[in-house]
C-alpha cells in the first residue's frame, strides 16, 4: 500500500483497535468459502482479531501497514505468520486473500489488487468489504454517513466499479453482497435505540442465519461485502 500508514490513535478513534462481532461472521463466511483449508492471507490484518480466527482453520499470513499493528497482531493471533512485506509472497500460493475496510485506503486499488490475485492459486478465493457508497444507509445520512467521517477513504465506489476492478484483476466469477444498516440514526423524529433495533434487523438475521453466508442485497448495506474467484 502506498498511502500513509495508520498510527495508533487512528485504531482507536475508529474503534478498530479491538475484536467485534462482524469479525467473528466474517471468519465464519470465510472457512464456508474454503472449508477444506488451506493458505490465506488477511491483507490488512489490522489488530488481528480476524486472523486468530481465521489461523484455527488455515495455514494463516497476515500483512498491515501500520508497524504496532502487526505488533499487536504477533500478540493477538500468535499461532499466524505476520509479514513485514507481501510482495515476496510467491505467486500462485494462496488459497485465500482477506481484504476487510483495506482496498478504500488505496488511491488505486487496481495494481494492488492484480498484484494480490497473481498469488492465488486457480480456484481461489479473494474476499473483500468496502464502503458501499451507493447503499441506503449513504442516500439516508448523506455528509453524515460513516465512510466519510475517515479522511483516508479515498477509493468510494459504486458496487459496478468494484465488480469491474475485481474483474480485470483477475477474477473470473464476483458476487456481492450488503452488510446491513448498523450506522443509526438516520431519520430524527424516531429514538436511535428503535432505529438500531428496525434498521439492524436485516443485518442481525444474516449474521446469526445458520447457513453461512452473505445473502442481503448490497442496496441493504454500508459496506459491500465481494466474494470473487480465480479461473484456472
Amino acid at each position: 500500500m502506498t498511502t500513509q500508514a495508520p498510527d495508533r490513535q487512528y485504531y482507536c478513534e475508529h474503534h478498530l483497535a479491538g475484536d467485534r462481532i462482524a469479525l467473528w461472521w466474517y471468519a465464519r463466511l470465510i472457512r464456508a468459502l474454503r472449508p477444506q483449508g488451506g493458505r490465506v492471507l488477511d491483507f490488512g490484518c489490522g489488530t488481528g482479531h480476524l486472523l486468530k480466527r481465521l489461523s484455527r482453520h488455515f495455514e494463516a499470513l497476515g500483512y498491515d501497514a501500520a508497524a504496532h499493528a502487526r505488533h499487536e497482531s504477533r500478540s493477538n493471533a500468535p499461532e499466524a505468520i505476520i509479514l513485514e512485506e507481501w510482495q515476496s509472497i510467491p505467486i500462485v500460493s494462496l488459497d485465500v486473500i482477506v481484504a476487510l475496510h483495506t482496498l478504500e485506503h488505496l488511491p488505486h486499488p487496481l495494481p494492488t489488487m492484480a498484484a494480490l490475485v497473481r498469488k492465488l492459486k486457480p480456484g481461489g478465493v479473494f474476499f473483500f468489504v468496502v464502503p458501499h457508497v451507493g447503499g441506503i444507509g449513504h442516500r439516508m445520512k448523506g455528509r453524515r454517513w460513516f465512510a466519510y467521517r475517515d479522511p483516508s477513504h479515498v477509493s468510494l465506489l459504486s458496487p459496478g466499479e468494484w465488480t469491474r476492478l475485481a474483474r480485470k484483476a483477475g477474477l473470473a466469477t464476483v458476487t456481492v453482497n450488503g452488510d446491513g444498516l448498523w450506522d443509526a440514526p438516520y431519520v430524527r423524529v424516531i429514538p436511535t435505540v428503535i432505529q438500531r433495533v428496525l434498521f439492524g434487523a436485516p443485518a442481525a438475521l444474516q449474521v446469526f442465519w445458520p447457513g453461512n453466508r452473505a445473502f442481503l442485497p448490497a442496496a441493504l448495506g454500508e459496506c459491500l461485502i465481494v466474494t470473487g474467484r480465480k479461473g484456472g
